[in-house]
């Protein structure tokens, strides 16, 4: 294994001394000399080179073992709720088809028939089943608040708190929030040392981080790595689209979640929350929520029990090659509108299916994900300023964030609309209660290679909407014919542009 070097905390002038294990005494005592002449430094004068070496986290564990405590929730299978359960023990099919999916609180084992406490001795009724989830959490004040992940105790009617030496307490669940995987417990207890909490906006690609934790059940666990990424978004995890993730190579296994990741200064930068898996196991890659962002809700739960976020209301894709093309872009960039919220605040904006979003606030949009990330941090209330881009043109519409509902409300079409053959795109139309409804689509034809289907629902062809079967007949007319076009359909209760085209790609 080839070890990783990075920067230490030596702040003096030096160069990287690469010396093979063979060489002799006297290179090492030179070499320590080099390093005595760099910590006499120090203090004189600020590093323009980089210094490695081998760091020892040793310092860094011992100050905050006891910040960090192995968290237990227990509920009854009976009360879970069947959108529950199936996730508190999944089959290894299960572990293989969900990735991004696999939430490390599960340690994998049921209850220990044999350890029931003295209330069920005795009892003519078995005790009833139930369900354990097994994490990690920290220590936030020395009041009792402690942080760890929602999906720890998801769906619990007890949870228990074990400090690093060895007290178990009931913990009081103060407030929870799905949409940012947070949870803020409460314990009654003296001489607690919470951690120093640090600035995840800060990190940078290629800085070490620790992570402590429970893995397995084996408490107080230490592994650590590097910073892979900042801002990631995990395909397919609606549930935390609002959340900028850190991605690290920081070992993290079942029993991880919830534990606190640090920086080299020993202040948490991040909550150690899921992992990309085919294995059910750690495979290189892990993902954190960043601490600023967990603080923020944080305090919310603290405050009121509850989170509220910005809401805007769209319905939005990310732009490919030919997308970008169909759009009169030189290059994808920015979230592309396909469709609104009932009643949201864009939907009563002047904002339009079709325009693109390339920054909100100032903060630059370059994929559709960085959109509810931004947005998603900011308070109900919040003038937000957004970039668009219309037809290639750049303006501004400020729109004034609502409030996001706690369910997923229903999109819908902002733009106001006997059979049509579309012969060169391969496409047969008809119009059923004012809507342009796909019949049939040409197998290997133009339609099809753009993703079209029988069933769906045409609403705008390069902006032109598309309400009646002369409307379309005329925008498919005047389409595009040596580059693509860019079409918005409606599939279920979906919608999202596609790119049609005459040419191949």
């Amino acid at each position: 294994m080839i070890p990783r070097f990075s920067s230490c905390n030596l702040l003096g002038r030096s160069r990287q001394l690469l010396i093979p294990p063979h060489r002799s005494a006297l290179l090492s005592v030179l070499l320590a000399a080099v390093l005595t002449v760099n910590l006499t430094a120090c203090g004189e004068q600020k590093s323009t080179t980089q210094v490695t070496g081998l760091p020892d986290f040793s310092a860094l564990v011992a100050a905050n073992n006891d910040s960090v405590v192995n968290i237990t929730a227990i509920a009854p299978l009976s009360a879970l709720p069947d959108s529950i359960a199936p996730e508190k023990s999944p089959s290894k099919e299960d572990q293989l088809n969900q990735f991004f999916h696999q939430f490390f609180g599960f340690n994998g084992s049921a209850p220990d028939a044999g350890n029931s406490d003295d209330s069920t001795q005795g009892s003519s009724q078995p005790p009833e089943p139930s369900d354990t989830n097994s994490g990690s959490g920290f220590i936030l004040s020395r009041d009792g608040y402690i942080l760890t992940n929602q999906h720890v105790i998801d769906g619990s009617t007890q949870v228990f708190v074990r400090l690093a030496d060895g007290r178990e307490l009931k913990a009081q669940v103060k407030g929870s929030d799905k949409a940012g995987d947070i949870a803020l417990l409460k314990i009654d207890a003296d001489h607690l040392e919470p951690v120093k909490i640090g600035n995840s906006d800060l990190v940078k690609p290629g800085q070490w981080a620790v992570a402590i934790g429970s893995p397995f059940g084996f408490d107080h666990s230490v592994t650590a790595g590097i910073i892979s990424a900042k801002g990631r978004a995990l395909p397919g995890d609606a549930d935390q689209r609002y959340v900028p993730f850190l991605q690290t190579d920081v070992a993290i296994n079942p029993g991880s979640s919830g534990g606190p990741l640090f920086n080299i200064q020993g202040q948490v930068i991040g909550i150690n929350a899921q992992i990309l898996t085919e294995s059910g196991g750690y495979n290189g890659l892990s993902f954190s929520i960043p601490i600023n962002y967990a603080m923020q809700v944080a305090d919310q739960l603290k405050k009121g029990g509850v989170v509220e976020r910005g809401f805007l209301g769209v319905q939005i894709q990310s732009l490919d090659r030919a997308m970008a093309s169909a759009m009169g872009l030189d290059r994808p960039q920015g979230a592309l509108i396909t469709g609104f919220v009932a009643g949201s605040p864009a939907e009563q904006s002047d904002l339009q299916p079709g325009d693109i979003i390339v920054a909100a606030n100032g903060h630059a949009i370059t994929e559709s994900s960085d959109l509810p990330q931004t947005i998603g941090v900011l308070p109900p209330g919040t003038e937000v300023k957004l970039t668009v881009l219309t037809q290639g043109k750049s303006h501004r519409v400020d729109v004034k964030l609502g409030v996001l509902p706690q369910r997923a409300p229903t999109q819908i079409q902002s733009m106001k609309s006997h059979d049509l053959i579309v012969d060169n795109f391969g496409l047969l139309l008809t119009d059923d209660a004012g809507m342009i409804r796909v019949k049939a689509v040409e197998p290997e034809g133009p339609a099809a290679a753009a993703g079209l289907a029988a069933q769906d629902i045409l609403l705008s062809l390069n902006r032109h909407p598309l309400d009646s079967l002369d409307a379309a007949e005329t925008a498919f007319q005047s389409a595009k014919k040596d580059a693509p076009n860019a079409v918005l359909i409606r599939r279920g209760s979906s919608q999202h542009f596609l790119a049609l085209s005459l040419q191949p790609d």
